[in-house]
């Protein structure tokens, strides 16, 4: 069985370097009008360190959480049977709901956690696979993954070293 690396160190300074940033530019315009320049060029990159660092360290308890590693878990399966596993968000109509994926020798399992709305598990084939490609949620950041699945539906997630995916995917449908 292979697991990515738990917790991702450096997924969560990104995150929280990206947050941050964003934090900043936006807090600091409201600055600019609800103060002048002088405090929004102070208050604005203040506050994007601090959200920044807030929004890394969330996600790293909350990845560590036991309660969401237990939800997430999948049930009557031996662990000599998960070729890969990892946190994952599959996209249903538009939210990005939060679990982790399971890749199996003859299936792809997502299972979410319970601070969802959409709570569900989703049980993919691998002979029902006909495509494994790359997508960028949002545009920015390059951690999404595609299937095309041969009836023409199209499921995706967003992963941590999408690459590997790809790749251990792949191998079985090829």
């Amino acid at each position: 069985m292979n697991y990515e690396k738990k917790p991702d160190t450096k997924a969560f300074i990104k995150i929280g370097l990206l947050a941050g940033l964003f934090f900043c530019f936006f807090f600091g315009i409201a600055s600019t009008f609800l103060y002048d320049l002088h405090a929004a060029l102070i208050m604005g990159p203040i506050s994007g360190l601090i959200f920044g660092l807030f929004m890394g360290l969330m996600l790293y308890f909350f990845s560590k959480s036991k309660k969401v590693n237990d939800q997430t878990k999948l049930e009557g399966v031996n662990e000599t049977d998960i070729v890969y596993a990892g946190a994952s968000n599959h996209f249903i109509k538009r939210e990005a709901v939060g679990g982790k994926l399971y890749l199996l020798n003859d299936r792809l399992v997502f299972k979410s956690h319970s601070l969802n709305i959409q709570n569900h598990t989703l049980s993919i084939q691998i002979d029902n696979i006909n495509e494994v490609s790359f997508f960028s949620p949002l545009g920015i950041v390059k951690n999404g993954l595609q299937l095309t699945l041969k009836d023409g539906a199209i499921e995706k997630f967003v992963v941590n070293n999408r690459n590997i995916w790809k790749q251990h995917i792949e191998q079985f449908i090829q």
